[in-house]
């Protein structure tokens, strides 16, 4: 029972994915480590769905539910296996990443967890279409607060959806 209750308390019970505490848990770990570490960062990347207000106005919220859990294995599919994937809260899953030696590599991971959600989903008899836009935050200082870094890359995450729908925004290098 006591290690069902320690489960509970660092995953989503929908999606069993790591929530916000285990999260910042791990970030503050990986951060550590960067104190050690030459010519690496660790990245946060946030992932807001667009428009899933729709889908659970047409599909309802179990069909918002089911579709949250598929995004969240494709996903995780889509990460390295030393990479963290947490759902923080609504349709806003983040990535952490570590061994990102630029921007450039957190962008291309972030291109690669949005073409996960290219191919639609099958959900209640009909194809569902998703994308996201996504903020970025690196970090090469270990110094960095990690519900900072989370912070910024949810910002520029904002910024990505103001613009447009599907975007990528890069926060700024190192937020203090």
């Amino acid at each position: 029972v006591e290690e069902e209750l320690m489960q509970r308390a660092v995953h989503d019970p929908l999606t069993g994915l790591p929530n916000r505490r285990l999260l910042e848990d791990r970030l503050a770990n990986a951060l550590a480590r960067l104190a050690r570490r030459r010519n690496s960062g660790v990245a946060v990347i946030s992932l807001d769905l667009d428009g899933f207000k729709e889908v659970n106005d047409t599909l309802g919220h179990q069909g918002g539910d089911e579709l949250l859990e598929a995004v969240g294995q494709r996903l995780l599919r889509a990460l390295r296996p030393s990479d963290t994937l947490a759902r923080i809260g609504g349709d806003e899953f983040v990535a952490m990443l570590e061994d990102v030696s630029a921007e450039d590599d957190a962008r291309r991971i972030a291109e690669r967890l949005m073409g996960a959600l290219f191919p639609p989903f099958p959900l209640a008899a009909r194809e569902v279409c998703v994308t996201a836009s996504a903020g970025i935050s690196v970090a090469t200082d270990h110094r960095i607060r990690p519900e900072l870094l989370i912070r910024h890359a949810d910002a520029a995450m904002y910024t990505a959806k103001r613009n447009g729908r599907n975007r990528i925004e890069i926060a700024a290098s190192d937020p203090a």
